[in-house]
């Protein structure tokens, strides 16, 4: 297990380290997801590169769409939104979770997407579904890290293997 997430922290590493005036060869998603026992709440935190996540949501949605910093366009927010509720999901006691969009930043190249799912009794496990940007990259990879409890447990989802179930 530890072998794994040295390689899991390596592929990040170099994954995030590849900025080239906004062109990079890797295509690579980290998303984070965090159980607030207190709140009975998952955070969920998604970052991808802002140039591929603009050019899926004007494939996708509208060609004139724009991820411009400091500019919260409800339009593009509404398309955010709508691509997560088609991509990603996290299912806990065979529910699928419903996900509120927080809000979304940039730092560097990326895009940071915020989300929350509330009323989350506490489980054991959960299984997580994540095909974002997959629709457009086919060498995509989504790497997801979920902390229960001081514990962390992470998943690797490819689009051929966009499904993995994590147990606490």
């Amino acid at each position: 297990m530890k072998f794994q997430r040295i390689i899991v922290l390596f592929t990040l590493i170099i994954s995030l380290s590849s900025f080239t005036s906004g062109i990079h060869k890797y295509y690579m998603s980290v998303t984070e997801i965090e159980y607030v026992e207190e709140k009975k709440s998952l955070q969920i935190i998604s970052r991808m590169f802002v140039d591929d996540f603009e050019k899926l949501l004007q494939t996708r949605y509208d060609e004139k769409a724009q991820l411009i910093r400091g500019e919260n366009n409800p339009q593009v927010n509404n398309y955010i939104k709508r691509y997560f509720e088609d991509k990603f999901s996290i299912t806990i006691h065979n529910n699928q979770l419903p996900l509120k969009f927080i809000g979304k930043r940039y730092e560097d190249d990326l895009i940071i997407c915020y989300f929350e799912a509330t009323n989350v009794e506490n489980f054991k496990q959960a299984t997580i579904s994540n095909l974002v940007l997959t629709d457009l990259f086919e060498d995509q990879k989504n790497l997801v890290h979920f902390k229960k409890d001081g514990e962390t447990e992470s998943l690797m989802l490819l689009k051929d293997k966009s499904e993995g179930t994590i147990k606490f």
